[in-house]
């Protein structure tokens, strides 16, 4: 067999690889690690790959009918790799000023000695309401005056937070077992109430995510009443999967919808996966979300602008 077909082969598998894991996402348990294996890995290399040979083949003069197998493969490595990686990037986004900003993060169990700086990096976010999961400290050291002077009030719901300028009507934990936990709060905004699950589901990578979506589902389906306008958390499930429709139900994920810039959340430092989310139910609308880096613990937090 010639060396130029075998050139190929590593990146014709990671194309299939691709494709295949993108049509299945996490359906099937022992698949799903395919997954999570990030996109832009997959299609960069892929793409690299096959210009690479194109490229070789161009200098050593392979034949004519070499030379465009090789750019054909290349072409379909990038739009492959575009359509895939199509939810996990946006472009710049005009900001709507009169929309409501939520503002999620997953603090990690901050540490009191840190929570100066992440009390400063939440308040520059002008967030009109934030949701934490696993705040630990945050609000220790002087950090639950500072936002009192900054306008906002606090409520802890279970192993969450909300801070809000906005009157928080409900705060109350719903469900909480095996790792899974469920909060649901109401805001009273100008444009209506806003109804917000919080969520915070196990992080064991061995765990067959579809099951524990439905197992989670069903364990909370009679007591967490009517579906809410925005479900957020770490969902410890990576963007586009479709287990997360088992508890989003019709839901657009913000930053899918309307996000700008790289949307991977974790780790902070290398944000490859985008695991912390938020989901928006009519009658209220993403038009504008961004992920940043709150330089501090593992995970990074998503802003979201929202109009009704």
């Amino acid at each position: 067999m010639s060396i130029r077909k075998v050139a190929r082969w590593p990146f014709v598998a990671a194309l299939l690889v691709l494709v295949v894991s993108q049509l299945l996402t996490d359906r099937v348990g022992w698949l799903q690690s395919l997954w999570w294996t990030p996109r832009l890995l997959l299609a960069a290399f892929a793409l690299v790959g096959f210009a690479m040979v194109l490229a070789i083949g161009w200098v050593l003069r392979w034949e004519r009918a070499e030379q465009w197998r090789s750019a054909k493969w290349t072409a379909a490595a990038a739009v492959v790799g575009f359509a895939c990686t199509w939810g996990d990037w946006g472009m710049p986004k005009e900001r709507d000023p009169a929309a409501f900003r939520f503002a999620f993060w997953n603090a990690c169990w901050m540490r009191g000695e840190a929570a100066p700086l992440a009390v400063d990096m939440i308040l520059s976010w002008n967030a009109d309401a934030i949701l934490l999961t696993d705040p630990g400290s945050t609000f220790s050291n002087g950090g639950a005056e500072r936002f009192a002077a900054a306008g906002y009030s606090i409520a802890r719901p279970g192993s969450f937070a909300i801070v809000s300028r906005v009157p928080i009507v409900e705060a109350r934990p719903v469900h909480e077992a095996r790792g899974q936990k469920l909060a649901r709060i109401t805001l009273e905004t100008a444009r209506g109430p806003l109804v917000i699950d919080a969520v915070d589901l196990p992080s064991e990578t061995t765990l067959h995510r579809a099951l524990v979506m439905r197992n989670f589902a069903s364990a909370i389906q009679d007591i967490r009443g009517d579906l809410p306008d925005l479900i957020a958390g770490d969902f410890n499930i990576t963007r586009g999967s479709a287990s997360l429709h088992e508890v989003v139900g019709d839901a657009v994920e913000a930053f899918a919808e309307s996000g700008e810039g790289w949307g991977g959340t974790y780790s902070r430092r290398w944000p490859l996966f985008a695991i912390d989310q938020t989901f928006v139910r009519a009658p209220w609308r993403p038009v504008w979300s961004r992920i940043v880096d709150p330089g501090l613990t593992r995970h990074r937090a998503q802003l979201v602008d929202l109009v009704r």
